[in-house]
């Protein structure tokens, strides 16, 4: 997956650790919220899609 930053990585890393926790546990939704931030933009020729109903088998197990 590539993307432009459109903030500084200071500023992005901020706004994830202020994503409420079942926000933070899953990459796709972080990515989402990212890009609805406008903090990136995804590369729509390098995108991957991750499906999230799928999600559960992608996890280790707790």
């Amino acid at each position: 997956m590539r993307f432009t930053r459109h903030a500084p990585p200071e500023e992005i890393n901020r706004f994830v650790r202020e994503l409420p926790m079942e926000e933070r546990e899953s990459l796709a939704m972080v990515v989402r919220k990212l890009e609805e931030a406008g903090l990136i933009s995804l590369d729509g020729e390098h995108t991957m899609t991750i499906d999230d109903e799928m999600q559960d088998l992608q996890e280790p197990n707790k």
